[in-house]
């Protein structure tokens, strides 16, 4: 089978040169891809930002935050999953899912570690890849976080069976996940030694949220936890392909960062 051949990546800034409210910090030659790495800080709010400029037409964006949590009720994993519940911009119902429906993405998902939140897309078609782009920008940064969406993602009272006042139990999106997770016996090695070695530290908690801890967690503490977190200066965005990366920038500043101070 033959590749199609690529043109090289064209040049694009220069260190010190300044575009749509970014700055470049660095630009380093990769002969290997036929483009260059590019590193970025928006000028306003300290965000940062990388970016390969390469003649791959896969193009990649995602936004990082470093996040901490301070016990294992799972507040980074449900704030993950609710700030995709619905955003200032788009306030419909599970906007996700309604994406993975109509989009063409080839990869879209969401991230939660143990000190980090991860919001990755790709797509090679241009305008799909700017639509999700500004999908994930308005989710990341202007979330409604209503409560009902903190109810369904985060952990509820329900009851099994309408009809069985007996039947009430503790319901949600990331409760019931993790319960699955938890019920494999391989994982308590880990988390107890993790607890053991790291006690003082974000990673000696269950950062994905442990069952019997995730039901005291409120709603005002998922809010107050992306107020303190999901912020442009705590964040780091990233860019891969063969779209222009003034173009990038332009949409960036114009659909989240110029909106901070």
């Amino acid at each position: 089978m033959t590749l199609p051949k690529m043109s090289p990546a064209p040049p694009v800034l220069d260190v010190g040169d300044t575009c749509h409210g970014f700055t470049v910090t660095k630009a380093v030659p990769l002969p290997h891809l036929n483009g260059v790495f590019y590193s970025l800080v928006h000028v306003l709010t300290n965000a940062q930002y990388i970016h390969i400029q390469c003649p791959d037409r896969e193009n990649a964006f995602g936004v990082a935050l470093k996040t901490v949590p301070t016990d294992s009720t799972g507040v980074a994993h449900i704030l993950e999953h609710t700030v995709l519940c619905g955003s200032r911009k788009f306030p419909v119902r599970d906007p996700f899912f309604s994406m993975l429906k109509r989009s063409l993405n080839t990869f879209m998902n969401a991230l939660t570690a143990a000190d980090w939140t991860l919001y990755p897309v790709a797509s090679m078609n241009r305008k799909d890849f700017y639509n999700l782009m500004g999908i994930y920008l308005d989710a990341t940064y202007f979330p409604l976080l209503r409560e009902q969406d903190f109810l369904q993602e985060g952990h509820r009272l329900d009851f099994a069976d309408p009809g069985d006042p007996a039947s009430l139990m503790i319901k949600g999106v990331v409760f019931n996940e993790m319960k699955g997770a938890m019920a494999d016996p391989s994982s308590l090695l880990g988390r107890r030694l993790n607890a053991a070695l790291f006690p003082t530290t974000c990673y000696g908690e269950n950062s994905g949220g442990e069952p019997l801890v995730i039901p005291d967690l409120t709603w005002e503490q998922l809010r107050a936890f992306h107020k303190a977190y999901y912020h442009p200066s705590n964040s780091w965005i990233f860019t891969y392909g063969n779209l222009l990366l003034e173009e990038h920038l332009q949409q960036i500043d114009d659909l989240a960062l110029s909106r901070f101070e």
